[in-house]
């Protein structure tokens, strides 16, 4: 996602322009195998915004200067889970595939809050 798409979404956030709906069982299912930068905008402008937690290793949070809802990735089978929350507190959990950050494509999309630890 380019530098200007990412603010215009923060300060949309930030001024409570837009509010997350209650999402209809696979709503989220044709974000299945889009590109990540493509799908994550999706999910923000429909009202969701980043969990901000931080991950569990150095390298995991290296990424979230990008993508701040990253929360875990799998070095060997290529996979990261991001999370969103709505502004009513429901969690959306997206996982992503891919050898690079850019490469980044969806896998799966569940609505599903991390697990507390």
């Amino acid at each position: 996602m380019n530098a200007i798409k990412f603010v215009a979404a923060v300060l949309a956030l930030a001024a409570g322009a837009v509010a997350a709906a209650p999402q209809p069982a696979g709503m989220w299912d044709t974000l299945v195998g889009v590109k990540y930068a493509k799908a994550r905008k999706e999910v923000i402008d429909a009202g969701w915004r980043p969990d901000h937690r931080n991950a569990a290793s150095e390298w995991e949070r290296q990424l979230q200067g990008q993508f701040p809802e990253l929360r875990s990735c799998e070095a060997a089978s290529g996979h990261c889970t991001h999370y969103f929350v709505s502004y009513d507190g429901n969690c959306l959990k997206v996982v992503t595939e891919g050898d690079t950050v850019a490469s980044f494509r969806v896998r799966s999309v569940a609505q599903a809050c991390p697990k507390q630890q």
